[in-house]
């Protein structure tokens, strides 16, 4: 017979292991109801009132995707509710994290009082929110707020009666941060953006715009994307232009458009579309493509091209029209439409090609020029190439033949161009343990029937429409290759240190072998046969530089160009650019003026700090002995934020921009631009790179 103790001790025995089991049914009861649920606690029990599981102690709780730290929490299993009071929280894969008064908790949706919280993506406390309510939907992955204020560095500089955050990465509606900047032009410049996320594939922003000189207007930017296109709408107006009618006495309702369109249409068959226009000329000078998402330039694109790709062939179907931005440009030639289909075949070492093209060409796009005038072309070209390598040696050999016909109002003019194309190169090596050396001469040359073609109509849309790059090319050098009965011979020399030192010179001269000239109906321009060289030098401690000259006979076409960049350990960076064109208007085939390019550009970056940065560059035109751009800006940057400030002073064409890009930022202004950056949050302004920063000069 047991002893009463006995019998006690195998009563609460029994207890124990009903309320492990009371407990671990509970707590398998809120495992299948949530998705994601652990914990650690010093103590777990059960509230004999409510039925909830109580969690006591240094609680580290996951409960749905939301991962809290209290002291106490408790789960109501029956209603499916967390509670707890003095908590720490994140949200799993999402940006938001902060602490609470108190917090009750459902299964996507959670209400918090008395709240702090931010959705930097930092360890440090740099910028928060301080709520009196919160609504979290993890579902959704919104913050809704009351009572709120924005504080950034113990310092309060927002309040919000209510609002609303994206609590992750994803996109959502709401207002973005305001954009503002100070000029003489325009004076405040004050833009408020309101983001729709219509669906996953397209938005839209609406950004209404203050300026303060000039008056009320709105742009607008609607995106889209899908498997097989993609692409943009942006559009933007402003009412009445006081400043525009103030000076031109024309209308003060200004607009511009701009879209861009891809698409697959069929397999190997894409449809490409960049389509813009303004109400007038000056839009771009005066509100640059902040306003546009068009930079200015010497022309504004209306393309579209259709293309088709097979194995032996590609087919393109182009219009290619613009608008002329230069308020006297003359009318050129635009392409409506251009059919060109090109035929080719691989043997062995041979290529056979055909290629046939029809264009359709129209004078427009000038504002003010009314002058018509309509041409077409057809040309056909045959053409057989053979290249073959043997060990060290290179040789290339072309044969084409050119027929052309061209159509005027008044007559028909045809003309027959055999060409005959050879390239030739033989590379020598020397190696040791320290470098390879490799010399590589090099000859090139055409043959071509002369053809007395001064009666042709001259089909050029201006050498900037037709290549952007042709003026960067001949600057550099790059673009001087035989064109008609001419011949290039050179050297290239390379080394190549192990210690990462390396040096490459060239060195050639462009020869006629008869007359260069390049005759049209109304002149006859004489072509450069330069002499060239070029040095560029890089090594692993991040100096590098590189030079070109290019020597004429006729010093129209003489140039020098030098830039140097040096990268320090601490991150400070240091640059120098230099150009010298003895007259750039010889490169877009301009007898009538004379314009001498004499340009200097300095740019640094230097830390004074591991946070703080000063950022500047000056472009000086020594001919004139004018500073036509100057930019000075300083930032800083933490973990959670990043502001900056810029004062910009532009009197003149920043020509590196102008002969690299084909860009003509705003001039004859000065701004005061800021840039501000709450990470995880939003941004106002731009950064001070986007000022500073070029392609770069080859």
């Amino acid at each position: 017979m047991l002893s009463k103790k006995t019998a006690m001790q195998k009563a609460n025995i029994h207890n124990t292991n009903l309320l492990f089991l009371g407990l671990a049914l509970l707590l398998s009861s809120i495992t299948s109801h949530a998705q994601d649920f652990s914990y650690s606690a010093d103590n777990v029990r059960t509230n004999n009132e409510t039925g909830a599981i109580v969690f006591e102690n240094n609680v580290e709780l996951v409960y749905e995707d939301l991962i809290i730290s209290s002291d106490k929490v408790s789960i109501d299993d029956e209603n499916k509710n967390l509670t707890s009071e003095n908590i720490s929280f994140k949200v799993k894969d999402q940006l938001i994290w902060g602490n609470a008064q108190k917090i009750s908790a459902f299964k996507d949706k959670s209400v918090l009082r008395n709240v702090e919280f931010s959705l930097c993506p930092c360890e440090e406390k740099i910028w928060w929110v301080e709520a009196e309510k919160v609504n979290l939907d993890l579902l959704n992955e919104s913050v809704d707020f009351k009572n709120a204020r924005l504080v950034v560095d113990n310092k309060t500089i927002f309040y919000f009666p209510k609002g609303s955050f994206p609590s992750s990465e994803g996109r959502r509606s709401g207002f973005l941060l305001p954009e503002i900047s100070i000029s003489n032009k325009s004076g405040t410049d004050f833009s408020v953006p309101y983001y729709l996320n219509l669906a996953k594939n397209f938005d839209l922003t609406l950004e209404p715009r203050l300026i303060s000189k000039r008056g009320a207007g709105t742009s607008t930017e609607f995106r889209y994307l899908s498997k097989k296109y993609n692409g943009y709408i942006k559009s933007s107006f402003l009412a009445q232009d006081k400043e525009y009618y103030e000076k031109y006495h024309k209308g003060s309702f200004r607009w511009s458009f701009n879209s861009v369109h891809n698409a697959e249409i069929f397999s190997n068959t894409f449809l490409n579309i960049k389509y813009s226009n303004i109400g007038d000329n000056l839009f771009l000078r005066d509100f640059g493509g902040d306003f546009n998402g068009e930079a200015e330039s010497l022309f504004i694109p209306q393309v579209l091209k259709i293309s088709n790709f097979g194995k032996n062939h590609h087919l393109n179907l182009k219009i290619n029209a613009f608008k002329i931005i230069n308020p006297i440009g003359l009318n050129q030639l635009q392409e409506l439409p251009e059919v060109e289909f090109d035929w080719f075949k691989n043997i062995e070492n041979f290529q056979y090609n055909f290629n046939f093209k029809f264009q359709s060409l129209r004078k427009g796009g000038s504002f003010s020029d009314n002058l018509k005038q309509k041409i077409e072309r057809i040309s056909l070209s045959p053409q057989i190439r053979f290249s073959k390598y043997y060990s060290n040696f290179y040789s290339e050999i072309k044969f084409n033949y050119i027929y052309d016909v061209f159509y005027t109002k008044n007559k028909e003019i045809s003309r027959t161009i055999p060409n005959l194309e050879a390239n030739f190169s033989s590379k020598f090596f020397k190696r040791d343990l320290n470098k390879t050396l490799m010399l590589e001469p090099f000859l090139s040359f055409i043959f071509s029937k002369d053809n007395d073609q001064s009666n042709l109509p001259s089909i050029n849309s201006g050498i900037f429409n037709d290549s952007e790059n042709f003026s960067k090319l001949m600057i550099s050098g790059d673009g001087y290759i035989p064109m008609r009965n001419d011949l290039l011979i050179g050297i290239n020399y390379k080394n190549f240190g192990k210690n990462k030192k390396n040096h490459n010179i060239k060195i050639s001269k462009l020869i006629g072998l008869k007359d260069r000239d390049l005759k049209t109906t109304d002149s006859i321009f004489n072509l450069p046969e330069p002499y060239q060289a070029k040095w560029s030098y890089a090594d692993d401690k991040n100096l590098s530089f590189s030079t070109s000259l290019n020597k004429d006979n006729n010093d129209s076409f003489d140039s020098f160009s030098f830039k140097f960049n040096k990268n320090f350990s601490n991150s400070n960076q240091f640059s120098l650019d230099y150009i010298w064109i003895k007259n750039i208007n010889s490169y877009f085939l301009n007898k009538e003026n004379i314009r001498k390019i004499n340009f200097i550009e300095l740019k640094e970056l230097f830390y004074i700090n591991s946070r703080t940065s000063i950022q500047s560059k000056i472009d000086y035109d020594l001919k004139n002995s004018n500073l036509n751009n100057f930019v000075l800006g300083v930032e800083y940057e933490n973990p959670g934020l990043k502001i900056g400030a810029a004062v910009i002073n532009s009197k003149g064409l920043d020509w590196f921009k102008v002969i690299n890009e084909n860009k003509f930022d705003e001039y004859s202004q000065e701004s005061f631009r800021i840039y501000f950056e709450l990470k995880g949050l939003g941004s106002l302004g731009r950064p001070l790179n986007q000022y500073t920063r070029n392609k770069e000069l080859n």
